[in-house]
């Protein structure tokens, strides 16, 4: 248990190694990678054929080697969930109608079925790639700057920004009670013992979130909090962010358009 919270922590400090870089997306502005990003998730969405997707998918690749995120490192970040999505997929082998090319009584595996299966996988690999790297380029304050900025709803903000300050609490809060725990433990536990004192520190931890939570909101009121917060940092976009978002958008439109349209993709 140990080793999974430093696992996470080792994963937040490395992360913020990417942020600091000197890469391409790094020095955009945050409100146009929103735009951005956004734009690629709905083209993605939109698609409907294997090639779109598959350029979709190496644009990301190739947006990670010009920030200085090593390949690798990206690949393996961003494969986990459509791996986990495949096997979601599997059924569509079976269920969708078509050309059979395997059966396996009752059921078929259709040519259908596989493309359906395929189509999925990458669309889920294509945005879960344009999410991880946003997030790997983009502070996190900055971000929450950025939708303030675009007048996403103040009330939204402030609550997403409260629940990713208290994520590294409430670990920092679990880190300290499993640690207490094993240098308590002597010998080994039975797996029911184990569960129930899981059970025990699930529910201490969420107690003590609650408490911290009510102790954090007394303390803003006592210092003249209202329902608002100032932040300090200024944005700007320049023509670099223009250029961006221009080239984004011009090559999902074409893309697009031309699976659409032209039927070459």
């Amino acid at each position: 248990m140990l080793s999974s919270f430093l696992k996470i922590f080792e994963e937040i400090v490395y992360n913020e190694r990417f942020i600091s870089l000197n890469g391409f997306i790094q020095n955009i502005d945050p409100r146009a990678k929103i735009f951005s990003f956004t734009a690629f998730i709905v083209v993605a969405i939109l698609a409907r054929s294997i090639a779109t997707l598959v350029i979709l998918i190496m644009i990301t690749f190739f947006l990670s080697i010009a920030s200085k995120i090593p390949l690798k490192f990206f690949i393996i970040r961003t494969s986990f969930i459509p791996l986990f999505v495949t096997v979601i997929a599997l059924p569509l082998l079976f269920i969708t109608p078509g050309n059979s090319i395997f059966t396996i009584n009752p059921v078929n595996i259709t040519i259908e079925g596989i493309h359906k299966a395929l189509i999925f996988t990458l669309r889920v690999w294509a945005c879960v790639n344009s999410l991880i790297l946003f997030t790997l380029t983009t502070r996190f304050s900055s971000i929450i700057n950025a939708m303030e900025k675009l007048k996403i709803p103040k009330i939204f903000t402030m609550m997403i920004s409260i629940t990713y300050r208290f994520i590294f609490l409430s670990i920092n809060e679990a880190y300290r009670m499993a640690l207490a725990k094993e240098s308590r433990t002597i010998k080994g536990e039975s797996r029911l013992k184990t569960i129930k004192s899981l059970a025990s520190m699930i529910s201490t931890l969420f107690i003590r979130s609650y408490e911290r939570g009510e102790r954090v909101y007394l303390a803003m009121i006592a210092r003249g909090y209202k329902g608002t917060t100032r932040n300090l940092n200024k944005m700007s976009i320049n023509g670099k962010d223009m250029i961006f978002v221009f080239i984004i958008i011009a090559i999902c439109s074409v893309t697009l358009s031309a699976e659409y349209f032209l039927g070459v993709v």
